[in-house]
């Protein structure tokens, strides 16, 4: 990962495209009903190096780089 994406003013990366190839799904529907608001949580790798959930529209949701 040698280019690492812009960071904003604010200190969050510019980056929504996940990795290609780095998506997975948390499968949880056996841990019941308490927990079910995890079970179809989909993740993604960012070039910055941070794993980050991903929105409806398979973008990254907005994350700050890891530090250094």
């Amino acid at each position: 990962m040698p280019d690492k994406p812009a960071v904003t003013d604010t200190g969050y990366c510019t980056n929504t495209a996940p990795v290609p190839g780095t998506l997975r799904t948390v499968n949880a529907k056996n841990t019941g009903p308490k927990f079910f608001h995890l079970h179809g949580r989909r993740y993604g790798q960012c070039p910055c190096g941070k794993k980050v959930s991903l929105t409806e529209r398979d973008n990254l949701r907005r994350h700050k780089p890891p530090q250094a």
